[in-house]
C-alpha cells in the first residue's frame, strides 16, 4: 500500500520506527499550523491552500484550489494587494501588514509573508503565501504609537521648554521651545551633547548640584534657578523642575526637566531692588541703602579694629540754581554732581545722596589721612568746575565735613552727626573747603 512504503521511506524516526514521508509530514505542518498558508502559481491560480486559509473563507481547501486571486479575492482587494504580489514574482520576499476580517465578523491585523517559489531550473513559478496573526502586537503598537504621539504633541506646544537626558546628563531629546529658549541650533545637532557643556554650568552652580542629586539617587525630583548667556549675549534666567526615572533595578535611567523662561521675573525683581536701594535722581545709593553698608562696615571694622571716615558734601549756591534757573536746571545740576563725586572716589568708596544737596562718602578700606585728603580735594575740586547746561555756566562749589573713627565704641548715628557737624564748620570758615571733625 502506498501508505505504508511512505511511512516506511529512510529519514524515518529513531529507534528503528518509520516516520512519515516529506509530503505527508509537510501536509502534517500545514495542515497544522496556525497559520494560513497557500501556493499560488504565475497565472495567479491557487494550486495549494491549507485548512486555515479556507477555513477564512468558511469553505474547504478542495474548494479553493484551482481558482484565481480574483475569484478568491474580487477585483477591487487584488487592486490593493497586486502591488506586493509583482515584486514577490520578481524574486523579493515581501513582508506587510493587513487588517482582515476574520470568519467570525471583526478585524484582525495580520503580518502577510509572500515568498517566491523557484522550480527545477531555477525560475519563479509562482510564490507562497502565509498570514499570522499580529493583532494584539499590532493594538499595543498602535496604543503605543497614539500615546507617543500625544506626549510629543503636549511636549512641542507646552510653553515650558522639555528636555530629556539619559544618565550621564547627554541630551536625548529637547523641545522646539527648548531650542528657542536657550538659542541652539537644529535639534538633530545637539544630541548626544552633555548638557552641562551645551549651557556652560560652572561647578557648584544650583542647577548641576540638583541634577547630580538626581543622577545618585538622592532625590526623584527637586528645582533649581540658573542663569546663562545664549551666544547672542542675551542673559537668560530660569527655574528647572527636574525629575529622575528608574528602570526596574531602581537605577536611574533618564532625567526630564521642565524649564519655565523667569527673565522678565527676574528683571522686575532687580528694578524694584535698584528703585529700593538707589536715588532716582542720581542713581546713587539712596539713605537707607547707605545707612546699611555703613553698619556693616561698622561692624566688620569693630571686628578688626579698622577704620571708616565718612565725607558730607554739601553744595555751595546750590539753592541760588534753584530760585533763579528753576528746578529742572538744578536736578540736572545734581545728577552732574553726582556723576562727578562717584567719578572722584575710588572704586572700594561708597557714595549716597542723602537728599536735596547733601551726599555721603563713607571710606572703609585703607582709609589712612593722606588717604581721606586725597579723596575729599579730588571732590572738591571736580565739583569746582562750571556745569554747561544750555548755553550756560552754572557755577556749583561744595563744602566737605570729615568724621573719621576707629568705631569700637560709635555707631551711625554719632558718625554721620559728626560728619554733619563738621561740614557745617567748613562753610563757616569760608565753603569749598574740606573740614575734620574733632574726635569723639
Amino acid at each position: 500500500m502506498q501508505e505504508e512504503s511512505e511511512l516506511s521511506q529512510p529519514g524515518g524516526a529513531p529507534g528503528g520506527q518509520a516516520g512519515p514521508s516529506k509530503a505527508r509530514l509537510l501536509d502534517i505542518v500545514t495542515r497544522s499550523a496556525g497559520a494560513t498558508m497557500a501556493v499560488v502559481d504565475r497565472s495567479l491560480t491557487m494550486i495549494y491552500v491549507n485548512d486555515e486559509y479556507a477555513r477564512w473563507f468558511g469553505t474547504v481547501p478542495d474548494r479553493l484550489v484551482g481558482q484565481s486571486l480574483v475569484q478568491v479575492y474580487g477585483e477591487e482587494a487584488c487592486q490593493r494587494f497586486m502591488p506586493f504580489v509583482e515584486r514577490a514574482l520578481r524574486g523579493e520576499r515581501v513582508q506587510y501588514q493587513r487588517l482582515l476580517r476574520t470568519p467570525y465578523g471583526f478585524d484582525e491585523w495580520r503580518t502577510i509573508c509572500l515568498t517566491p517559489w523557484y522550480g527545477e531550473q531555477g525560475a519563479i513559478e509562482g510564490f507562497m503565501t502565509s498570514a499570522l496573526d499580529v493583532h494584539e502586537l499590532q493594538v499595543t503598537m498602535d496604543a503605543l504609537r497614539a500615546a507617543n504621539q500625544r506626549l510629543s504633541s503636549h511636549m512641542e506646544n507646552s510653553p515650558l521648554a522639555v528636555l530629556e537626558m539619559d544618565h550621564a546628563l547627554r541630551l536625548l531629546h529637547c523641545s522646539q521651545r527648548a531650542v528657542q529658549l536657550m538659542g541652539w541650533p537644529a535639534v538633530a545637532e545637539l544630541k548626544g551633547h552633555p548638557l552641562p557643556e551645551l549651557l556652560a554650568l560652572q561647578e557648584g552652580c544650583e542647577l548641576l548640584e540638583a541634577l547630580r542629586r538626581l543622577q545618585s539617587g538622592e532625590e526623584s525630583q527637586n528645582r533649581a534657578e540658573a542663569s546663562f548667556f545664549r551666544e547672542d549675549g542675551t542673559e537668560v534666567h530660569c527655574e528647572w523642575f527636574n525629575s529622575a526615572l528608574t528602570d526596574a533595578d531602581g537605577r536611574v535611567a533618564s532625567l526630564m526637566a521642565l524649564v519655565q523662561d523667569v527673565s522678565a521675573k527676574i528683571q522686575i525683581a532687580r528694578q524694584q531692588h535698584y528703585l529700593a536701594h538707589h536715588d532716582a535722581l542720581t542713581g546713587l545709593y539712596n539713605r537707607m541703602a547707605f545707612q546699611s553698608r555703613l553698619e556693616a562696615a561698622l561692624a566688620q571694622a569693630r571686628g578688626s579694629a579698622g577704620v571708616v571716615a565718612l565725607l558730607f558734601i554739601d553744595l555751595d549756591g546750590f539753592k541760588r540754581v534753584n530760585d533763579t534757573l528753576g528746578h529742572r536746571t538744578g536736578d540736572e545740576v545734581l545728577r552732574v554732581m553726582a556723576q562727578r563725586i562717584a567719578g572722584a572716589v575710588r572704586g572700594c568708596d561708597t557714595t549716597a545722596r542723602l537728599g536735596g544737596d547733601e551726599f555721603l562718602v563713607m571710606l572703609d578700606c585703607e582709609v589712612t589721612r593722606e588717604v581721606i585728603d586725597t579723596v575729599g580735594h579730588r571732590i572738591l575740586h571736580a565739583l569746582l568746575c562750571p556745569v554747561a547746561l544750555d548755553g550756560l555756566e552754572v557755577n556749583v562749589g561744595a563744602s566737605i565735613g570729615v568724621a573719621v573713627v576707629r568705631p569700637r565704641d560709635s555707631d551711625i548715628g554719632t558718625l554721620i552727626n559728626r560728619a554733619d557737624q563738621a561740614m557745617y564748620a567748613a562753610k563757616r570758615a569760608g565753603k569749598g573747603r574740606l573740614h575734620y571733625a574733632e574726635g569723639p
